[in-house]
């Protein structure tokens, strides 16, 4: 989940800043990045359980209108294994 990618670190950013969650396209918006760029990241990132979607509430079934947020759990084990390998345990 922690990857050194400059791209997936802001994505990841930008949703720990955001707990209500957001599109690809608001992310892609704020960061000045093709919304279809981060949906793919995006997509990498869940199957990785580093993210969670559900479909926007009013909107068609299309991906574009997935909601995506930071799956926080996640990130603390990432960041716990990470600094674990740092201490050499």
């Amino acid at each position: 989940m922690l990857g050194v990618n400059a791209l997936r670190t802001s994505i990841l950013r930008y949703l720990a800043q955001h707990p209500d969650g957001a599109t690809s396209g608001e992310i892609g918006r704020d960061l000045n990045v093709d919304y279809r760029t981060v949906w793919r990241y995006l997509k990498e990132i869940e199957t990785q359980r580093g993210v969670t979607s559900h479909q926007a509430e009013g909107k068609g079934q299309s991906d574009r209108w997935r909601v995506y947020k930071l799956n926080v759990e996640a990130r603390e084990a990432a960041i716990n294994t990470y600094l674990d390998f740092l201490r050499g345990t």
